[in-house]
C-alpha cells in the first residue's frame, strides 16, 4: 500500500461527503469517489477498488451496518474505517462486530484518520508476515514503553519516573526497568540512591550481543524490586551513542521488562526522538509556570506537524510549586488538549529527594504517594480509576497499553 493511500467515501448526508475531501487532503490521502448508501455505495467502492472505505454512521445505524456487509462483499480487500458521532458502547461495538477496522469520533481530523490508516497497514503487515512464517528482522517490544517528556527542565520528569517506577512495581507486582535517558543531567541513580558502575555507555557498546539473557548484567536493582540503568556518568559519552543502539537496548528490555520507563531531557534532540518513537504512551510533562506552558503549546504543535499519533499523547500537570496563579482550565484552554493527569504539590516530595528515596517509599500516606500510586493502578489496569481523581478518560489508555 502506498504512503498516499486512497478512499471511497460512503456517508447518507451529502455535507459531510463535501466536506470531508479537503481533511483528507490535508492528510496526503486521495478521495477516488463518494456515494451514499445503497447500491450507488457498492458500485463506486466496487469500480474504485479504493485502499480504504470511510463510512459515515448514524441512526439508524442498521442502515450503515447494511451497507458495510454489501461493501465487504465486493471489495473484502478494503479495511472500514466508521466515523460517527455515537460514541456510546453499543454503537461501537455493532459497527465492530459488522466489520469496522477502527471507529474515530466524528468530525474527523487529518491527524486521527493517518493514525488509524497507518496503525491498520502496520497491523496488515505483522499479520501477513506471520502467515508467511517470517520472522521480524528486528525484536518487536512486548512490555509497555513509556516515555516521559517534557519540553524544559526543572518540571519534575526525573521525580515522577522514580516514583511511577517505583509504584507500578509495587501496584502491579510486575517487573520495571528505569532507563535514564536524560543526555544533560542523568539523576536517576542519585535520586534512588544506587550505584551507577554500569550505564548505558556499557549497554551501548554492547548493543550488538544483547539479548534478554545478558540484559540485566547492566542494570541495578532498587531493594524497592524496580530496574534501573543509569545515564553515563560523563554526559560527552552521549556523543558516542547513536539511535541504533538506544533501538536495540529499548527492544531487549521491553522484551524483559512489563514496563520500560525513558526518562528523556527537557530538550529536543536524537534521543529524544528514538524515545518517542518507541513509546507505548508518552507522559507529556508540563508545570504550571508561564514558561512550561508555553514550550509545551510549542511541543504539541510540532509533534501534530509530525502527524504522531495523539492517541499516545498523555498530558500530565505537576504542581511542583505551591505558588499557582494559573488555573487548570486556562492550561487546558491554552494547550487545546485535555489533562490526563494532575500531580498535587507536596512538601514530602522535596524531602524524600534529600535523603535519595522516591517519596512513594518515604512518606506512603502522604498526599502525592497517593497521587502517584493511583496513576500507576491506572496505568497497569489494576483497577478502574475515579473520575475525580484521573481528570481525563482514561478507557483510550487501557486499550493502548494492552495492544
Amino acid at each position: 500500500m502506498s504512503d498516499s493511500p486512497s478512499v471511497v467515501i460512503i456517508d447518507q448526508n451529502p455535507e459531510n461527503r463535501a466536506e470531508l475531501p479537503r481533511t483528507l487532503q490535508l492528510a496526503n490521502i486521495t478521495v477516488l469517489g463518494e456515494a451514499s448508501f445503497g447500491i450507488e455505495a457498492t458500485t463506486v467502492v466496487a469500480e474504485a477498488h479504493p485502499d480504504f472505505v470511510l463510512l459515515g454512521l448514524e441512526e439508524p445505524v442498521v442502515r450503515g451496518l447494511q451497507a458495510m456487509d454489501a461493501i465487504a462483499e465486493v471489495a473484502p480487500q478494503a479495511p472500514i474505517i466508521v466515523y460517527s458521532s455515537l460514541t456510546d458502547g453499543a454503537s461501537i461495538r455493532k459497527a465492530m462486530l459488522a466489520g469496522a477496522r477502527d471507529y474515530l469520533a466524528a468530525p474527523i481530523t487529518a491527524v486521527a484518520l493517518s493514525a488509524s490508516i497507518r496503525a491498520i497497514q502496520d497491523q496488515q503487515a505483522t499479520r501477513e508476515r506471520r502467515l508467511s512464517g517470517e520472522r521480524g528482522d528486528r525484536l518487536g517490544p512486548g512490555g509497555t514503553i513509556i516515555t516521559l517528556f517534557g519540553a524544559k527542565g526543572g518540571i519534575g520528569k526525573t521525580t515522577i519516573a522514580t516514583n511511577l517506577g517505583t509504584a507500578l512495581c509495587r501496584e502491579t507486582g510486575e517487573s520495571v526497568v528505569i532507563v535514564d535517558m536524560d543526555t544533560r543531567f542523568g539523576d536517576v541513580a542519585v535520586m534512588m540512591d544506587m550505584p551507577s558502575e554500569r550505564t548505558v555507555t556499557e549497554a551501548a557498546r554492547d548493543h550488538d550481543k544483547l539479548d534478554r539473557a545478558n540484559i540485566r548484567d547492566y542494570l541495578h536493582t532498587h531493594p524497592a524490586g524496580v530496574s534501573i540503568l543509569p545515564a553515563p556518568q560523563n554526559p560527552a559519552d552521549w556523543e558516542m551513542i547513536g539511535t541504533e543502539q538506544i533501538e536495540k537496548i529499548v527492544r531487549v528490555l521491553a522484551q524483559t521488562f512489563n514496563y520500560v520507563i525513558l526518562d528523556t531531557p527537557g530538550t529536543f534532540n536524537e534521543v529524544v526522538g528514538i524515545s518517542l518513537e518507541l513509546a507505548t504512551v508518552v507522559l507529556l510533562i508540563t508545570s504550571m509556570d508561564v514558561a512550561s506552558i508555553k514550550d509545551t503549546v510549542m511541543t504539541l504543535n510540532m509533534l501534530r506537524a509530525w502527524a504522531f499519533p495523539e492517541e499516545k499523547i498523555k498530558l500530565l500537570v505537576n504542581h511542583s510549586n505551591i505558588a499557582n496563579s494559573i488555573r487548570d482550565v486556562d492550561i487546558a484552554r491554552t494547550l487545546d488538549y485535555e489533562i490526563f493527569w494532575q500531580i498535587p504539590f507536596d512538601a514530602a516530595v522535596s524531602r524524600a529527594g534529600q535523603i535519595g528515596q522516591p517519596v512513594i517509599l518515604s512518606s506512603p500516606r502522604s498526599k502525592v504517594s497517593q497521587n502517584l500510586a493511583e496513576l500507576a493502578r491506572a496505568i497497569g489496569g489494576v483497577r478502574q480509576p475515579s473520575t475525580k481523581q484521573r481528570g481525563g478518560p482514561f478507557a483510550s489508555l487501557a486499550r493502548i497499553l494492552r495492544h
